[in-house]
């Protein structure tokens, strides 16, 4: 705390990379006085969340698209503040810093195709009138065709059927939440079978007028993770896909309606055969960052498991205006949390006995975008993942109900009962933590604790709520309630460290985890 009085005139100077972190100078206090300092989870204050929330969401930092000159900020400011706590870095390189590909690229159109051969000959199928595409590939990709259904994989498949061919899938439905969810469940399975590519066959409720216009979406310039093109993925007209299936001698109105009611048996098309290609040009070679740091463990041997606790940096950047302003300040959206996480690691670095385990800090990047740091981070992690035994991650806990916070996640797993024992020994918060009160929006799913419960790592997320403010220009700091957002996260530091010291490690609930695998395998 001796550092507060230089804490906001250093903000800047510490995102922008302009000074040097800054040091306490002068003479050092009595014994007396250090001792008489906060420790553990009186470090942390609604002044402190309140100054760290107005500053990542000032708008110097133009709202932290990923990528953006005002999302480097808020990392340097991150990697300066975890230095100054004496934390170690934790990403790539000896550096607090994992930075990922992301991008540009554009689609194509010219050269992208869909050939089927066989049957009466050839079908060559037309970009934006019979198909439009997701992902693409570095060249032409060929194979023999099997309809799956709905689901790919499963239990009775025969082994191998699906590699080296294309598959074809029904996905029914227009383009909902549910409808991507179900698409990226079909092409991560297609992709872990070893098909080539996969085409999914659209109902019948998709109009030409639409299929064109999302293939003249495809066609514009995006970003995109990873040095190679995604998983390629080809979404077929009911018409297209007709023709295509009479000519293997196949009724597609009974195969799809069949697997409408449940998963069916894969189904070879004979004779027929597909060329796909879907080539990506690249325009930039841009990067994203996480911010990685540790808190090491004290015991010899649990200080080699981890427990992640994340909250992602970014927002949605300069948008169209409202009100005159367009830049999306993202104060509750995610500077609650991205404060938090700095809170909890002063918090626990004071403490003059460390957790057992170590803790690991993690502020992601482009969960705007589609949880994009956190699925990279999972995906290469920079400590073996079968060492972290749990992730604690936190997404807008600074508004809406006072008393209140919502845990989503708690009867996944055991984590939920910490939650809960920890809150009944803590009623000074003066908070409930609730279960899901949003079961219909399925928010388990969708931030960034979700790229961990899919590698079947225990996982839970502190969330107060959407309101109206989300995802506008008018969800600044003046809004927050930096009293609760404070509360919040000394609930949130005591369950880490709950999970830090305890014996074992946190554990699924059957039917949590069946969920889990069922969506994502």
């Amino acid at each position: 705390m001796m550092q507060r009085s230089i804490f906001t005139t250093t903000l800047a100077c510490l995102a922008l990379g302009a000074c040097a972190p800054a040091a306490t100078v002068g003479t050092p206090p009595p014994a007396a006085a250090v001792a008489a300092l906060p420790r553990g989870p009186g470090t942390i204050t609604a002044a402190d969340m309140y100054a760290r929330i107005a500053f990542l969401s000032s708008d110097a930092l133009r709202g932290r698209d990923t990528p953006s000159q005002g999302l480097d900020a808020a990392a340097a400011y991150l990697v300066g503040e975890y230095r100054r706590l004496g934390l170690e870095p934790a990403g790539e390189n000896a550096t607090f810093y994992q930075r990922y590909p992301f991008g540009m690229r554009r689609l194509n159109a010219a050269r992208t195709g869909l050939r089927i051969r066989g049957g009466h000959g050839q079908q060559a199928l037309r970009y934006g009138q019979d198909f439009f595409v997701a992902g693409g590939t570095t060249g032409d990709v060929e194979g023999g065709l099997v309809f799956a259904g709905r689901e790919i994989g499963g239990g009775g498949t025969p082994a191998g059927i699906y590699r080296d061919r294309i598959v074809l899938t029904a996905l029914p439905g227009e383009f909902t939440r549910d409808f991507r969810l179900l698409r990226s469940q079909q092409a991560a399975a297609a992709e872990r079978e070893g098909a080539r590519a996969i085409i999914h066959v659209l109902d019948r409720s998709w109009t030409r007028e639409r299929i064109a216009e999302f293939a003249g979406r495809g066609t514009q310039p995006a970003r995109a993770v990873g040095e190679r093109p995604g998983y390629p993925q080809f979404l077929l007209s009911y018409a297209a896909a007709e023709r295509l299936f009479t000519a293997g001698g196949l009724r597609l109105s009974e195969l799809y309606g069949r697997a409408g009611s449940g998963r069916v048996d894969p189904v070879s098309i004979p004779g027929l055969a597909a060329t796909a290609g879907a080539p990506q040009e690249a325009l930039d070679q841009a990067t994203a960052p996480n911010v990685v740091a540790v808190l090491r463990g004290r015991d010899p041997v649990l200080r080699n498991e981890y427990v992640v606790l994340s909250a992602h940096m970014d927002h949605v950047g300069v948008g169209a205006p409202v009100s005159g302003d367009s830049i999306y300040n993202g104060a509750d959206d995610d500077a609650s949390g991205t404060a938090a996480l700095v809170e909890i690691a002063e918090a626990m670095a004071s403490l003059p006995v460390r957790p057992r385990r170590s803790v690991i800090f993690l502020n992601v990047s482009g969960e705007e975008k589609g949880l994009l740091g956190s699925r990279w981070y999972s995906n290469h992690p920079t400590v073996p993942l079968q060492q972290i035994v749990a992730n604690v991650n936190i997404d807008m806990i600074g508004r809406n109900s006072p008393d209140t916070v919502v845990v989503i996640g708690k009867d996944y797993s055991t984590l939920g009962g910490v939650v809960n024992a920890v809150g009944k020994r803590h009623p000074e918060l003066r908070l409930t933590a609730a279960d899901d009160i949003w079961p219909e929006e399925r928010f388990f799913f969708r931030s960034d604790h979700f790229n961990f419960a899919r590698k079947e790592i225990p996982a839970i997320f502190f969330f107060t709520g959407v309101h109206e403010d989300y995802h506008r220009p008018s969800d600044t700091v003046d809004k927050i309630d930096s009293d609760k957002a404070m509360r919040v996260t000394r609930l949130i530091y005591h369950t880490v460290m709950e999970i830090a010291n305890a014996d074992g490690r946190p554990t699924w609930d059957p039917r949590g985890l069946e969920e889990v695998r069922r969506l994502t395998r």
